[in-house]
């Protein structure tokens, strides 16, 4: 009895720290607080990490989702900050291999694989981290809008659009403001 008293407890408070280190991708103040500055001083350059947050697909949309996303940047030597957009995605059946991204107004931009592996037993699954660099100019005109895209491969696989709220570029955006040499 006392065993299953203390698995129990053990769970709950899994569960309630799971759900704590969940952001509100909408809620700009959480975002911002949740963004990690690092410092390379050695190499002179800044990188900072957006916390991930999930994503869910339109119900009525058979695509495949993408689970999670985060905006990182990095500040090199030349004071040139670029912007990414990381999408990661965990799927099972054929490889999709995206290597391009469309927004909702029909703008094209490059993903990289960053990461990719693949986990076969009786079927094949998929993990792939795919980066999509965004300019600052872009993350600005979308901070009231939010950003939503879509990924394709060469095979023609396409996923389920998703959207990164407004909310959630307001907080990153504020995240890099005083930091090194963001202005």
């Amino acid at each position: 009895m006392p065993v299953k008293i203390a698995l129990y407890g053990v769970l709950l408070l899994t569960a309630v720290g799971c759900s704590l280190l969940r952001v509100d991708a909408n809620d700009p103040v959480a975002v911002q607080k949740e963004v990690e500055v690092e410092r390379d001083t050695f190499k002179n350059i800044v990188y900072y990490r957006g916390p991930e947050v999930s994503n869910t697909a339109n119900e009525d949309s058979d695509a495949p989702e993408v689970e999670g996303l985060a905006l990182h940047a990095r500040t090199g030597e030349d004071r040139q900050t670029r912007y990414f957009l990381s999408v990661t995605d965990y799927y099972d059946g054929d490889w999709r291999g995206f290597d391009q991204a469309f927004d909702s107004t029909g703008g094209k931009f490059h993903a990289l694989a960053v990461k990719h592996k693949v986990n076969c037993h009786l079927f094949c699954g998929y993990a792939e981290m795919l980066d999509i660099e965004l300019s600052r100019q872009y993350l600005e005109a979308h901070a009231h809008t939010g950003l939503t895209m879509r990924l394709y491969g060469p095979s023609g696989a396409a996923s389920a659009p998703f959207t990164l709220p407004a909310g959630y570029l307001q907080g990153f955006m504020k995240g890099l403001k005083g930091s090194f040499n963001d202005s």
